[in-house]
């Protein structure tokens, strides 16, 4: 089967799909590293970082949705594409057992992703509130100490009005 897929080039840096994007192909790494990203909040986090042999873009041929993540070239990498129609010849020629195995590992992998970014988001977004409200604290901290020194303090009564000098 190798001797007949095509070989792709990606140079460093080249996002090979977005999440969203249809899987048409999947790929088997023969060089080079491919990290595996999606964006939480606003930072990229890495899901996993491949090498040689290993292949990715296999989820969304199996199930049929759409890719859950990035697929980035960190190194200069070539693949060997897999086309979808090859790809499905491959898994019908499986037993009927493999094929609902294979589909309910996609399902379960993609349910688990999404509830660990989930969480993570959950986690980011109550770490942001905190430092909000420490903020928050902070400047209410800040303003109370101001209007403390911009009011006038109390001046002792002797002191308020000089008195008459004694004759």
């Amino acid at each position: 089967m190798a001797d007949i897929l095509p070989r792709k080039h990606f140079r460093a840096g080249r996002t090979i799909f977005r999440k969203g994007d249809a899987g048409d192909v999947a790929y088997v790494i023969q060089s080079g590293t491919v990290e595996i990203a999606r964006q939480v909040a606003d930072q990229r986090r890495v899901i996993a970082s491949l090498a040689a042999g290993e292949i990715f873009g296999e989820m969304a041929l199996i199930d049929g949705k759409p890719r859950m993540a990035d697929a980035i070239a960190v190194t200069d990498v070539t693949v060997l594409a897999i086309p979808v129609d090859q790809f499905e010849n491959k898994v019908k020629e499986a037993e009927p057992f493999v094929r609902a195995l294979l589909r309910m590992f996609v399902k379960n992998l993609r349910v688990m992703t999404e509830k660990a970014i989930a969480a993570e988001m959950r986690s980011e977004f109550l770490r942001r509130q905190s430092e909000g409200q420490n903020a928050a604290a902070a400047l209410a901290g800040a303003l109370t100490a101001a209007a403390s020194a911009a009011t006038p303090t109390a001046v002792p009564a002797a002191a308020e009005a000089p008195k008459p000098p004694a004759s």
